[in-house]
């Protein structure tokens, strides 16, 4: 229905903003991850949406990425996790982690994502396994990390980069990862 909102941020919080458009602001229910990608109080932010109508009350989600987004789709449709628990999901863990997860089924990561028991863990890989694709994102995040590692940054400062470029900019290549990674030192 909406697909992205545009406008100046007026309140921010670690799970919501508020975005002035038009002269009304609107309050958007977001993960901490999309809450660290967001600029100051009083910039403008463009953020990806899903509107969600609930017991006659209507929430609106928001996201710095289209990924986010998808997998926050994906998340609510299956059984057992809501909107609280998606957006819970997205807060502790980044959308190409998680989807390594579900290639590997790898139950202890996800177990030890807040409000994620065995049986959730399981049925979230047995209803999703199939609908993410694998990606390269993962391993060309780590090929970058290494490489910057190589130039001389250390390790924890290389990945906070990495991943804010990967959060913020559609990559394609390693090439072009590392460089807009250097281009932000």
């Amino acid at each position: 229905m909406i697909e992205y909102i545009k406008g100046k941020i007026v309140k921010k919080g670690p799970t919501y903003t508020v975005l002035e458009i038009g002269g009304i602001g609107i309050k958007i229910n977001i993960p901490i991850s999309t809450s660290e990608a967001l600029g100051k109080v009083g910039e403008e932010v463009r953020l990806h949406t899903v509107i969600s109508i609930k017991n006659e009350e209507l929430n609106l989600y928001g996201f710095a990425t289209i990924d986010e987004r998808g997998l926050f789709r994906k998340l609510v449709n299956v059984r057992g996790i809501g909107t609280k628990t998606a957006l819970g999901i997205l807060s502790e863990i980044e959308v190409n982690d998680f989807e390594k997860a579900l290639m590997d089924n790898n139950i202890d990561l996800l177990t030890s994502i807040h409000g994620i028991g065995p049986k959730t863990a399981k049925r979230i890989i047995f209803e999703l396994k199939e609908t993410i694709p694998v990606t390269e994102a993962s391993s060309m995040k780590e090929d970058a990390v290494g490489a910057l590692v190589s130039l001389g940054f250390k390790s924890m400062k290389a990945r906070e980069l990495v991943e804010r470029v990967l959060r913020e900019k559609r990559i394609e290549t390693i090439e072009e990862l590392i460089k807009e990674t250097l281009k932000r030192v």
